[in-house]
């Protein structure tokens, strides 16, 4: 999961993900340092637990790197307004062109981030509210080709990745391979399998032409005719 520690000390109890190798388990922290323990499944339950917490209250950090270089970048706005009245002569299109030439960069990598950010807490939340039924649902859905509808190729390979694993296919500690998009596209690729529980062989479900929604198609069984 990204970092969301809210500050150094926190960053050294902040879990980013984990792995398991030679009976151990090493997670990685996001101070950058990593914390070993002996495996066990009541030890895996209380690092799956920790990072579980955590992105239940997942908030966005303050750019401070960016903070930094908007402070380090200030006192060259004088000297762009300078050279500028020297070439041109005109100190208010210098200094006009120094405002410009900070919001250009600044401002908008400032707004980009906390979007992506703040989307990426949105699927934290949507992931803790879904899991469940995720797991639950998915494997009774997976030999359908329906699944795989509006889902990334990165996605379907780590589902495929954790089956061969006999892992679950969505946790806490895989979660940055899914994006929000795909695990909506899941959940309702779940939902309308279950709900419709047409025989697979028979059914194929696809995007319209017109990109106007899906359309089911149908053969009847020849039990019915």
């Amino acid at each position: 999961m990204k970092d969301y520690s809210l500050n150094y000390d926190d960053s050294k109890k902040f879990i980013l993900s984990y792995k398991i190798e030679n009976g151990k388990i090493v997670a990685k922290l996001a101070s950058g340092e990593s914390c070993t323990v002996p495996y066990s499944e009541e030890n895996e339950n209380k690092i799956i637990s920790r990072m579980e917490e955590q992105a239940r209250y997942a908030q966005p950090k303050p750019l401070r790197m960016l903070d930094k270089i908007l402070t380090i970048s200030q006192p060259l706005m004088l000297p762009i307004a300078i050279m500028n009245f020297v070439n041109n002569g005109g100190w208010f299109y210098g200094m006009f062109l120094a405002i410009i030439v900070e919001g250009a960069i600044y401002y908008p990598a400032k707004t980009i981030i906390n979007a992506i950010k703040k989307r990426d807490i949105k699927k934290l939340n949507y992931f803790l509210d879904h899991k469940e039924e995720l797991n639950e649902n998915i494997e009774k859905s997976e030999k359908s080709e329906n699944i795989k509808l509006g889902v990334s190729k990165k996605a379907i390979k780590q589902i495929e990745l954790q089956k061969s694993k006999n892992k679950q296919p969505f946790n806490i500690n895989n979660i940055d391979n899914y994006s929000l998009s795909d695990l909506k596209a899941l959940r309702e690729n779940i939902k309308r399998i279950s709900t419709f529980g047409f025989n697979e062989e028979e059914t194929i479900l696809e995007d319209t032409i017109e990109k106007k929604g899906p359309v089911l198609k149908m053969t009847l069984d020849n039990k019915r005719k």
